[in-house]
């Protein structure tokens, strides 16, 4: 064999080594992201009707009811996400305010109802000032796993 074929072949060999390497990782990389868009979900072993469990231990509020927009006072609560993660329960979601007049800040009622309607527990959040048309983030949380909830009210302290 001539040196010129030897270097071909070594750079066609190269060249295969690296594509390979590339579908590999890519292969890899597209793995990982289907499991955390697809949240990767694990059988509730508690029979909790209303959550999900991801594999690192995350359950989610699946109760539609729950994730229903609601209104309070001239305020638009949606994109509600109710979470818990190491003992601690995480109610979080967008605030609009939908009025004509600026939301004073105010420190509101929310009972996390279960299956029957009944008051599992309530959280005492701050809802800051708002302007007209402002969206703001609201952040609740309580010790514990209350998330296998069906809805949630929202009324003044």
């Amino acid at each position: 064999m001539k040196d010129s074929e030897k270097k071909w072949i070594i750079g066609l060999i190269i060249v295969a080594a690296i594509i390979i390497i590339v579908l590999f990782v890519f292969a890899n990389n597209k793995k990982t992201e289907d499991q955390v868009a697809g949240g990767e979900t694990t059988e509730n072993e508690v029979g909790e009707k209303y959550t999900t469990e991801l594999e690192d231990g995350t359950k989610i509020n699946t109760s539609e009811e729950l994730n229903n927009t609601k209104t309070y006072n001239g305020l638009e609560i949606s994109n509600i996400q109710f979470t818990e993660k190491d003992g601690m329960s995480v109610l979080l979601a967008d605030v609009k305010n939908t009025n004509s007049t600026k939301h004073e800040l105010e420190i509101v009622k929310i009972n996390i109802l279960g299956e029957n309607g009944e008051v599992i527990t309530d959280i005492e959040p701050i809802i800051g000032d708002i302007e007209p048309g402002e969206t703001i983030k609201l952040n609740a949380s309580i010790t514990g796993d209350v998330t296998n909830a069906r809805d949630f009210t929202i009324e003044a302290k």
